[in-house]
Formats: C-alpha cells, structure tokens, sequence
C-alpha cells in the first residue's frame, strides 16, 4: 500500500475513535460526576514498531497516528440542589460504594434512601461508611464536612471518603465509576471535605466538545480526500500503464 494513503487512513481511523470520545462525552454532559475522556495525537513512523523488511532507506516509513485516551479528573462544577441527599467532594477523593463486582469509586453524589432506609446511589448501590453502609431512619438528615451523618440528632456514621496516588490509574467501569487498574492499589484517605445540599456536575464544557466535533469532522474530510487523491492517482497509473 502507498505509504501516504497508509498515513490518510490511519488519520481517519483515528478521527473515528475521536468522534466516539467527544459524542460519549457530550451525552454525558448532564450527568452528575462524570469525567470527560481526552484524547491526543502524536504521529510515529511504522518502522519505530515494526521494522520494515526492505533496507533502510530503501522506502519511506508510512507516519501513523497513535492515540493516547485518558480520563481527565479535574473538578466539574458545583450547583446548589438544597436535597440533604445531594453530596458532593470539594477537593481530592471519592465516595466509595459496594457493587455486586467489590468496592468501587465515584464523585456521583446524587444518593438516595432506599426501602430499607440504607443510603444508596442512583443505581442502587450502598454508600460506605467509616464502618459499613449507611443506615437511615429519621428525618432529618446532616452531614458535615468531614462526612459525618446524624439523623434526628443521632450519630448515623461516617461516609468514607478515599483517594488514589497521582497521577490516577484508574478504570472506568460506569458513567461515573471507578476502579483502579491494579487492584493491589490501596485507596488512602482523601484530604477533599463533603458539601452537602451541593451536586458536582459533569466536568464536560459542552462548547468545546462542539468545537472539537466539528474540527475533527474536517480533520476526517482532509484524509479522505487524500485517500481519493492516492486512489486516483493509482488508478490513472494501472490505465496508463495498460496502454503501454
């Protein structure tokens, strides 16, 4: 293959993984605790990973895109809910919350009591304390900066806050949910403070997504119309040489 139609391709390959990044994202742009994914570009010859067979020089390496996704954690905004519910983490760390695959991680604060009165997320999932889940039963729900729960006056525990040594090496396993890639890792205690009556949202600027979807669509024509280009040529050439 043409090594300038094999760098064009490798450009639209990777403008379709950046399509789905960016439409992921915006569809997420309304929820609560969601981290954007990020991805960037850097181009390297073919012949840095597979050497090619002919001697060196003899070809021109193609130029390949390689894409690097992360997540990016930085803060999303705070919105004023006043539901006593409604948790959020000013600063580092995590609320930590029980699924049915172990401890899992998230800055989703949009708890909810459930039937049995134990504090859970929006997917149903105990929230954890100092020393368990959370246990309601009242009607008057505080919670202070460092996490500590009364209800009615009575002491309900201590929502357990964690963090991950920087930079994160986590895995994302929801919307907003974390695992973290080596499972070895153990979580130490966060330094952010628990804001009740506040929800953080979705750290996705809608605008610059729209921006980004839109130069990435160009980006995309520009390496098709190279691909054209190098087809045309190809084709012009098999004729030619037919008739010679």
């Amino acid at each position: 293959m043409n090594s300038g139609m094999y760098s064009a391709l490798s450009g639209n390959l990777s403008a379709m993984r950046r399509m789905d990044i960016i439409s992921n994202n915006l569809a997420n742009a309304n929820t609560p605790g969601f981290k954007k994914d990020k991805m960037q570009f850097e181009g390297l010859l073919a012949g840095n990973q597979n050497p090619p067979a002919v001697p060196q020089g003899s070809t021109a390496d193609p130029i390949l895109q390689k894409e690097n996704v992360y997540i990016d954690y930085a803060q999303g905004p705070m919105s004023q809910t006043g539901n006593p519910f409604d948790v959020s983490i000013d600063g580092d760390g995590f609320f930590e919350v029980s699924t049915p695959e172990g401890p899992a991680y998230t800055r989703q604060g949009n708890f909810r009591m459930s039937a049995d009165g134990t504090l859970v997320t929006a997917d149903g999932f105990p929230v954890m304390g100092q020393g368990g889940p959370i246990q309601i039963q009242g009607s008057k729900v505080e919670i202070d900066a460092t996490g500590a729960v009364t209800v009615d006056g009575t002491p309900a525990g201590i929502i357990k806050l964690v963090d991950f040594p920087k930079p994160y090496n986590l895995t994302r396993t929801s919307s907003a949910s974390f695992v973290p890639a080596n499972p070895q890792v153990i979580p130490q205690a966060a330094k952010g403070e628990v804001r009740q009556g506040q929800l953080e949202g979705s750290n996705v600027e809608a605008i610059s997504e729209m921006v980004q979807m839109i130069e990435n669509s160009r980006y995309f024509d520009a390496c098709q119309r190279v691909v054209r280009g190098f087809d045309d040529i190809a084709a012009k050439a098999t004729n030619d040489l037919g008739r010679v």
